[in-house]
């Protein structure tokens, strides 16, 4: 899109437009960390793409943490821990009736994810599981088990935006793409190339736990939005929440289906949230926590993502996100007149 179109969509949407804020775009890679990374200390949600999936729920790391990204706890150095080590249920919930964005007239249709007991994660069946929701892969070939990480879209001007951890995008994503409703290796949403990333400097340089989100920028397909094609997107909410009933909604590498749970958030420190919610295993990094979730609608707000401490933790069952405030609505505002 024009860039100055873009800021003036993004004028009339947020009224600012930031320089020096501290924030990096950088193109996409191949890979999802640079290969000359020095790996982290810190596990982790993110499941390498190039590592053969594997069933167990107790660990949330495939792979070694990406360029810089070494642990640098502000909050606490425990690890809470649960007495559950339940995985998402095998028999889904009844299937719920599709509905469509009423604002988008192409849209395509989106489940009714329903509300879980609390803290339990559960399988969602093709037709509950959100067209807002995605897989992230390394290449365009979405080849069943290789996908590494969660994204949402995000409500933007330009329709083209997502957000995820910021271990999840490396510095280089030259091939990265986003797949929206993926399920069993099929695309009913499209392939959208990842054009750009937007992460704060304090992640890139020395990978700041607090930093740990990234937005990224996708090409339109044939004209088309991607929130045009999947029916708009999840508001961003950057108030600095600490509490609340959250859904979440993930992608597990061990298998080519998502998962969702419904949990109560809170502070885990000043800057950073935990969630109990189980079976969060590698490849749910990025996974939005979207507060005042109305199933019916597929609406919310996000307020974090699975990230920050432990970059996201390192049990399947605790989850933790950076706390969202103004330096999360800096890097959106850089993404939206990018």
């Amino acid at each position: 899109m024009d860039t100055t179109a873009r800021k003036v969509a993004a004028f009339v949407a947020g009224g600012l437009l930031l320089t020096g804020v501290g924030a990096t775009v950088v193109p996409a890679v191949a890979s999802p960390r640079a290969a000359s990374a020095t790996p982290s200390s810190a596990t982790s949600q993110v499941t390498a793409p190039t590592a053969a999936a594997s069933g167990t729920a107790t660990t949330q790391a495939g792979a070694s943490a990406r360029a810089g990204a070494s642990a640098k706890a502000s909050a606490s150095t425990g690890t809470r821990t649960t007495a559950s080590a339940t995985g998402p249920s095998a028999s889904p919930s009844p299937t719920a009736s599709a509905s469509t964005a009423a604002t988008f007239a192409n849209a395509a249709t989106t489940g009714d994810v329903p509300v879980t007991a609390a803290g339990q994660s559960q399988v969602l069946s093709s037709s509950q599981q959100s067209t807002k929701v995605g897989a992230i892969f390394s290449s365009s070939s979405i080849t069943p088990g290789n996908h590494h990480c969660t994204a949402s879209v995000v409500d933007s001007p330009a329709g083209d935006v997502i957000v995820t951890a910021g271990h999840c995008l490396g510095t280089d994503p030259d091939s990265a793409v986003f797949v929206p409703g993926y399920r069993d290796g099929s695309a009913p949403d499209g392939v959208w190339k990842i054009t750009q990333v937007i992460e704060n400097s304090a992640w890139t340089g020395d990978g700041d736990q607090d930093d740990d989100v990234a937005f990224a920028l996708v090409a339109p397909q044939n004209g088309q939005s991607l929130e045009s094609a999947v029916g708009g997107g999840y508001t961003l909410s950057t108030s600095g929440t600490t509490s609340a009933t959250v859904q979440m909604t993930g992608y597990p590498s061990a298998t080519d289906e998502p998962i969702t749970c419904t949990g109560d958030a809170s502070a885990f420190s000043s800057t950073q949230l935990v969630i109990d919610c189980t079976a969060f295993t590698g490849g749910t990094s990025g996974t939005a926590w979207l507060a005042g979730y109305d199933s019916g609608s597929d609406q919310g707000s996000i307020i974090g993502v699975i990230g920050g401490y432990q970059q996201g933790g390192d049990t399947a069952d605790v989850s933790y996100s950076i706390v969202f405030g103004p330096a999360t609505q800096s890097l959106y505002e850089q993404a939206v007149t990018s």
